[in-house]
This record gives structure tokens, C-alpha cells and sequence, in this order.
């Protein structure tokens, strides 16, 4: 099943859930993703804004309740989609 068949809402509950992985993401941290829209829960809002190409440094996303609730694949939401 492919993630774009998928949707993962922007709510509350999910942002509070999202951030205690993205936060700690090495390729978060690395990127500085925080400063770009969107900021976190890339898997429901889409790739990161950030200027340049990101340097992916491992992932967190299959970590994430989320990842396993919306039976989502691939990891890496903030650089591909």
C-alpha cells in the first residue's frame, strides 16, 4: 500500500505525537527542519520547504505510533513523498 493512499491528519493529538520523534530525528536535527514549513508531521502535511537538497541521517519516522497506526511505509515524510 502506497503512502499517498493515506492520510494522516493534521490535528492536535498528532502534532503532540509527531514531535516526540521528529524532535529527536537526526535528519531533523541535521536539516534544521524546524525552521521551514512544515515544521513536523510531514507525513500528513508533505515535504519539508527547506532550501536546499536534505541529508538524510536516518529516520525516526517507523518509530512513531502514527507510522504504525496509518500503516504508513517508507519513512523519511520530511525529504520524499
Amino acid at each position: 500500500m502506497s503512502t499517498t493512499t493515506l492520510v494522516v491528519d493534521g490535528s492536535e493529538e498528532n502534532q503532540r505525537t509527531c514531535s516526540k520523534y521528529c524532535g529527536a530525528c537526526p535528519t531533523y536535527k541535521r536539516n534544521i527542519l524546524g525552521r521551514y514549513q512544515p515544521a513536523a508531521l510531514f507525513c500528513s502535511h508533505g515535504v519539508s520547504a527547506a532550501p536546499s537538497k536534505i541529508k538524510t541521517m536516518g529516520c525516526f519516522c517507523p518509530a512513531c505510533e502514527l507510522f504504525t497506526k496509518h500503516r504508513l511505509v517508507i519513512g523519511y515524510f520530511c525529504a520524499k513523498r
